[in-house]
């Protein structure tokens, strides 16, 4: 009891803050926010890169869905639009008819691909989703 007495005696006494205590609370805050901003930047770079990835697998989505309405006999290969806020974009479709990929061609049947080929981080990254066609 008598330390506890002995501590109060000292807070009751002390009318506000002293300066060693505030520069200790400008480091130790100046610290905390110097350790975490790297990660809110890297969190935020993320987040970009995951966006740019996901909107072209949507282009490539609305790509083969488009194929998938069209007539059969009219599929080809060739290129495609993407949006202007993937930066870089370029779409491309690949239409075969050797599903197996062993030099056999099938009948009534396709497999297309389609590849949207973007730039991130100064270099060129795609991303491919393909699916079977049938008559």
């Amino acid at each position: 009891m008598i330390i506890i007495r002995g501590m109060r005696e000292i807070f009751e006494n002390q009318r506000g803050i002293t300066l060693m205590e505030v520069i200790i609370l400008v480091i130790v805050s100046s610290l905390f926010i110097l350790s975490v901003l790297p990660l809110i930047t890297d969190n935020i770079v993320q987040n970009a890169s995951s966006k740019t990835r996901l909107q072209a697998y949507e282009a490539a989505q609305q790509e083969l869905e488009t194929l998938r309405n069209s007539a059969f006999d009219s599929l080809a290969s060739g290129t495609f639009s993407v949006p202007s806020s993937i930066p870089g974009g370029r779409g491309t479709v690949t239409i075969t008819n050797d599903i197996n990929g062993d030099g056999n061609a099938e009948v009534n049947i396709v497999k297309a691909r389609a590849d949207v080929s973007f730039t991130e981080k100064n270099q060129i990254e795609t991303v491919s989703l393909t699916t079977l066609i049938a008559k």
